[in-house]
């Protein structure tokens, strides 16, 4: 026997369905047959369905056929019943749960900073659906022995959810909408089935409070210079204290930066210690008046650079002044051109307007480079032509005010002719260059301009041929000045020489290129001449004696123009004839000459020997 209600079949004479509870009928046919239509049936006329007597149906010929129509209803229910019944137990019965009815939404709090809250009676549904809602045959494979331990029902919110769209600052009047999202899963391990309906709710009941201004009374200033300014609050009025402000960033500021500031968020708060609450709980402020680093030289304005200029050929004569010894004079200075540095990160510092260590050039610069020549008075050195550098680092523009940080300085330190003598800047400005461009460019981007922007255009001198020859005779006449000066100032009263000439050249190149340009390359122009005495004690054959001239770091420059980093002055010195009484600078043995100019050189250069020179060594 089939119960009615949830479809599953039960013994024969059970009264009450072995599942569900559900009364089970016990139809009596007989009944029927005498004119009785029973409970089950549920069709006919007249008290139908009830277990009263039917009224009588009369045909028109007057013939009683009650029984006759009583049978054919009682059959057709019948099919009606197994029918459900099979269909049923085919299909499979599952119970449909209505969510809406359970479901409950609340609001509650003040007007303006109201919550909602939503809730599934799942204690409810429970209730109601404990008995009638049972596991699949795969919730039964995968649970196991949960399945007999824990009721179907109670899993029924695994699968089940709500959610609103909005749940905090809710005013009276405001509709928010609420989402059910069920599992697609459900029904693969419960025999039920549910439906839900997504939906709105109109909060209303919130309790009316007044407003005020929190953030009347608090200012907000920003100072010192972007990307690190900083801000400060000031609280000056009297509902709030000072220390409920809070600003979300308060350094690395810039122009244009928003900060935000806040207070406590706790309603109840309020109304209890004001009787009102706060209009808004944060309020933004934009970052401006910031001092701001100068990125291009484009943005130095005339007046400001005729101001550094000035400023540098200050700063120029002072330290000379300082540090030259009574023979040395500064003369000739002119302006040369300049190099600006800006920093490829701004960079925090404690105090980002003082003046820059000597390896540190801040967050921007501009060199103001002038060149004038320095002489000895006594000869001690030849006049050379020196470059001077001077950084002005940390350049700002305050509200439209250009001015830069801490002290003036000359970059550099360069040795005169070899000397011991020493000035402030840079015999070559080639070095100049390479010291204060190359060896930033991971940090810094570098502009260069008005004459000085020639010296990143440069080409690495790799072979004699590579040097013109008009640079070379120039060369020629420097070298035979030093040989000239070396043979009046070293040589003994009787010593003489003659014949003085160009022999060769020598051409060292480094096997590995460097950044340090001194020692890319080196070049030697080598005279010899004839030596010889006067003097008949300690009398010597006349001798040739070859002096090398060194000069270090050749390049050349756009417009055919060279530039050499360093000269050496004359390379090597030894005796005529081995004789101690007559030293001389150079060599007197052309094959030592070439051991220790070359060979002991060989390990990191290669080399090229002029066919004057050959003789010696190639």
């Amino acid at each position: 026997m089939f119960c009615s209600n949830c479809g599953i079949e039960n013994t024969e004479g059970a009264r009450f369905c072995r599942n569900c509870g559900t009364p089970l009928d016990d139809m009596d046919w007989a009944g029927a047959e005498a004119g009785w239509i029973g409970t089950a049936a549920g069709t006919g006329n007249g008290n139908a369905g009830t277990g009263q007597p039917a009224a009588p149906i009369i045909m028109d010929d007057g013939i009683d056929k009650r029984g006759t129509i009583i049978k054919l209803l009682i059959g057709v229910g019948a099919a009606v019943i197994i029918l459900a019944v099979i269909i049923s137990v085919v299909t499979g019965f599952r119970r449909t749960i209505n969510l809406d009815k359970y479901l409950t939404i609340e609001a509650s709090g003040y007007d303006g900073y109201g919550k909602a809250e939503v809730s599934i009676d799942w204690g409810a549904i429970e209730r109601k659906y404990r008995k009638q809602i049972s596991y699949t045959r795969k919730a039964k494979s995968e649970y196991g022995d949960l399945a007999e331990d824990v009721p179907a029902v109670e899993n029924l919110q695994e699968f089940i959810s709500v959610s609103l769209d909005r749940s905090s600052e809710l005013s009276n009047g405001d509709t928010i909408s609420y989402e059910w999202s069920v599992d697609e899963e459900l029904e693969s391990y419960l025999k039920c089935r549910v439906k839900c309906k997504d939906g709105t709710y109109d909060v209303e009941d919130l309790t009316e409070v007044s407003k005020f201004d929190a953030f009347e009374g608090l200012e907000v200033s920003f100072s010192g210079t972007a990307p690190n300014g900083r801000a400060d609050m000031v609280y000056t009025g009297h509902r709030m204290d000072g220390y409920d402000f809070t600003c979300d960033k308060t350094i690395g500021l810039e122009n244009g930066d928003i900060v935000t500031v806040s207070i406590p968020g706790d309603v109840t708060y309020y109304i209890e210690q004001y009787g009102e609450v706060p209009d808004t709980f944060e309020k933004e402020f934009e970052v401006s008046g910031l001092d701001e680093y100068v990125e291009s030289y484009a943005d130095l304005t005339d007046d400001f650079l005729s101001e550094l200029k000035s400023e540098a050929e200050d700063v120029i004569y002072a330290r000379t002044a300082a540090e030259y010894d009574s023979g040395m004079s500064l003369s000739g200075l002119e302006y040369a051109g300049y190099i600006m540095l800006d920093a490829k990160i701004k960079e925090s510092y404690d105090d980002p307007m003082a003046a820059p260590a000597a390896e540190e050039t801040g967050q921007n610069a501009v060199y103001i480079i002038w060149r004038g020549t320095v002489s000895s008075s006594d000869s001690q050195f030849s006049a050379s032509k020196i470059y001077f550098p001077v950084s002005f680092s940390n350049i700002v523009n305050s509200n439209g005010t250009l001015k830069y940080g801490g002290s003036a300085w000359v970059e550099g330190n360069s040795q005169l002719d070899g000397t011991w003598y020493h000035t402030p800047g840079y015999v070559n400005p080639f070095n100049c260059y390479m010291d204060i461009v190359e060896a930033h460019r991971d940090r810094y981007t570098a502009e260069c301009g008005d004459g000085f922007e020639i010296y990143s255009e440069y080409e690495v001198i790799e072979k004699l041929s590579d040097i013109s020859e008009e640079y070379r005779q120039a060369l020629y006449a420097d070298a035979r000045d030093q040989v000239e000066s070396a043979i009046a100032n070293k040589f003994y009263s009787n010593m003489s020489a003659s014949g003085l000439s160009v022999a060769g050249e020598y051409l060292l190149t480094a096997k590995t290129q460097g950044t340090d340009f001194e020692n890319n390359n080196k070049y030697f122009v080598v005279y010899s001449a004839t030596v010889s005495t006067t003097n008949s004690y300690n009398w010597f054959e006349p001798t040739a004696v070859y002096f090398p001239v060194e000069y270090d770091g050749i390049v050349k420059l756009p417009g055919d123009e060279y530039m050499t980093t360093a000269s050496r002055g004359i390379h090597g010195s030894s005796y005529v004839e081995d004789n101690p009484s007559y030293p001389t600078p150079g060599y007197a043995d052309g094959a030592e000459m070439f051991v220790q100019v070359v060979n002991a050189n060989r390990e990191s250069y290669a080399y090229e020997v002029t066919e004057g020179l050959k003789q010696f060594g190639e």
